[in-house]
C-alpha cells in the first residue's frame, strides 16, 4: 500500500506546504496559514537538565531526528513529524524514538531553537491513527509518571480516494490557536490525476529510507533521482562556454532534482549517496573521446571540454546512460546508483 511507503509519506508532508500545493477549492490550508519546511533529518536537542536523567535511563541522551519539521513561522510552533508504516506499541522497539521525541519536543525553545510548541505527528497511514493515538496516550503516562515532561501530540493520517490523496491531522488536545485548530482534519494534499496517486516527489529518493521501501517503489523512486541528475548535468554542459573546465557540483545537481529542499535536508547518508552518484557520472564521461578528460573527487566531478565536439559527445553519453537506467528494472537499487553503465 502506497500510504505505507516513506517517501511517499515525506513527499505528501512536504506537499502541504508547498506554494504550487493544489488544494482544494484553491485553499491551501498549511500554506496559507503561514507554515513552511524547515528541516529534514534534522536531530533535535533535549533540555540541558534533562540530559543527565535521561543518560542514566534506558532511553540514552542521543537527540531523535525527526523525518520533517514544519515551522510555523508567525507563532514559533513546530510540527514535527515522524513517518512510519504502520501503528506500533508501547513495547515495540520504535516506541524508543517515540518516547524521546516527547520528552524533547516538551520544550520547543531547547529543541528546534525557537520558542513556541512543538507537537509530535506521526505520519501514517488513516486506517492505523486510532491504535497510534492510544500508544501515544500510553507513552505519555509513562513518561509523566517517571517525571518527564511531555509535548502535545498526534497523527497525520494518509489515505487516498477517488478524489486523490488526504492528510487528516489529529491532536490529543484543543488549542485555541487558530493557526493550529485550522489545519486539523482532512486536507486534499493532490487531486488524483490517470489513476496515480503519488504527488511528484520533490525528494525522489531517500538513502535513509531505503530498506523500508518494497523493491517496485525503491526502483521507481532511484530511476527518479538518476533522470534528474543527470539531465542537470546535461543543462550545465550545455551552458558551459567551451573551452572550459568544467566542474559539476553533486550540490548543485541534488538541489536541482529536489527543487531546493536538498538545501534544508541533513541526512548524514546523503555525504555517501552525492560521492556514489559523482563516481558513476565519471565512469560514464571517461570513454571514448573524453577519455582521460574527465576527473572525479569526492562528490565533484571535473570536465575538460576543449571543444563543441566534447561538449556534445558528453552530452550524448549521459543522455544514453539515463535512457538505459531507466531501462534496469532488474538491477538492484545500490548497483543503479553505484556502477551506472
Amino acid at each position: 500500500m502506497i500510504t505505507r511507503d516513506p517517501v511517499f509519506q515525506v513527499n505528501a508532508c512536504l506537499w502541504l506546504v508547498a506554494k504550487p500545493s493544489p488544494a482544494k477549492d484553491g485553499k491551501r490550508p498549511y500554506y496559507d496559514l503561514g507554515y513552511r519546511l524547515r528541516s529534514l533529518g534534522a536531530p533535535l536537542a533535549f533540555k540541558e537538565e534533562l540530559r543527565p536523567k535521561l543518560a542514566k535511563s534506558s532511553l540514552g541522551a542521543k537527540p531523535p531526528e525527526p523525518d520533517v519539521l514544519i515551522h510555523h513561522i508567525a507563532s514559533g510552533d513546530h510540527l514535527v513529524m515522524e513517518c512510519k508504516a504502520s501503528s506500533f506499541s508501547s513495547a515495540s522497539s520504535t516506541a524508543g524514538q517515540a518516547r524521546k521525541l516527547l520528552i524533547a519536543c516538551a520544550d520547543a525553545d531547547s529543541a528546534v531553537g525557537v520558542a513556541g510548541e512543538a507537537f509530535v505527528i506521526y505520519v501514517i497511514p488513516i486506517e492505523d491513527c486510532q491504535l497510534q493515538m492510544a500508544t501515544l496516550a500510553e507513552l505519555t503516562t509513562e513518561l509523566n509518571s517517571k517525571e518527564f515532561p511531555t509535548a502535545p501530540y498526534g497523527t497525520l493520517g494518509l489515505q487516498v480516494d477517488d478524489e486523490g490523496l488526504w492528510a487528516d491531522l489529529s491532536i490529543n488536545t484543543q488549542t485555541t490557536k487558530e493557526h493550529v485548530a485550522d489545519v486539523v482534519g482532512r486536507t486534499l494534499v493532490m487531486p488524483q490525476s490517470g489513476g496515480d496517486f503519488r504527488p511528484l516527489y520533490f525528494i525522489p529518493y531517500d538513502p535513509a529510507a531505503a530498506d523500508n521501501q518494497d523493491e517496485e517503489e525503491l526502483r521507481y523512486c532511484h530511476k527518479l533521482l538518476v533522470e534528474r541528475f543527470y539531465t542537470g548535468a546535461v543543462q550545465e554542459i550545455g551552458t558551459a562556454d567551451v573551452p572550459d573546465c568544467l566542474v559539476i557540483r553533486a550540490d548543485d545537481l541534488l538541489r536541482k532534482a529536489t527543487y531546493g529542499i536538498s538545501d534544508k535536508w541533513v541526512a548524514k547518508e546523503l555525504a555517501t549517496l552525492k560521492a556514489r552518484l559523482i563516481q558513476g557520472m565519471w565512469r560514464i564521461l571517461n570513454k571514448k573521446s573524453l577519455k582521460g578528460k574527465v576527473d572525479a573527487t569526492g562528490s565533484r566531478v571535473e570536465i575538460r571540454l576543449g571543444s563543441e565536439d566534447d561538449r556534445q559527445a558528453a552530452i550524448d553519453l549521459l543522455l544514453k546512460a539515463n535512457t538505459e537506467q531507466l531501462a534496469l528494472n532488474n538491477a538492484s537499487p545500490q548497483t543503479e546508483i553505484d556502477a551506472p553503465k
